[in-house]
């Protein structure tokens, strides 16, 4: 028994020693490992981002997407002013004079009594027109 006391003694170092270099080959190893799984990210990453740029044609240039135009209709006996403001070159302060002449003369019959408008030209109910709903008698 003292023997085996004695060699646990003596071998501590030596055994201190034999750790240090079985962390370095494990060290060594996990960094074979960690480099072979880094590189198959890189690879993977990049496979896939080269399929995305096939699949999209490249780039797009803002300046050459299309103008998307929105379709929607404005009922001009019941809308409110953020409603007519949504209207082409009509603002919060047009959108109170269609809405004041509406109080006062009634339910718009036709579209074209909004020429009667103060504020509204030929040209702007142009411009209008295709966003009202039809007039529907109540």
């Amino acid at each position: 028994m003292g023997n085996d006391k004695q060699f646990t003694e003596a071998s501590e170092p030596e055994r201190e020693i034999l750790l240090n270099r079985l962390r370095l080959v494990l060290w060594r190893e996990h960094q074979r490992v960690l480099a072979t799984l880094l590189l198959m990210a890189l690879l993977s990453a990049s496979t896939y981002f080269a399929v995305q740029w096939n699949a999209s044609k490249g780039l797009v240039d803002i300046d050459d997407v299309a103008d998307l135009q929105f379709s929607f209709q404005v009922d001009l006996n019941a809308a409110s002013v953020g409603e007519l403001t949504l209207l082409p070159g009509v603002g919060p302060k047009l959108g109170q004079s269609i809405l004041a002449q509406r109080a006062e003369l009634g339910r718009f019959k036709s579209h074209a009594e909004l020429l009667t408008v103060p504020g509204i030209g030929e040209k702007k109910y142009r411009a209008i027109r295709p966003y009202l709903s039809p007039l529907i008698e109540p």
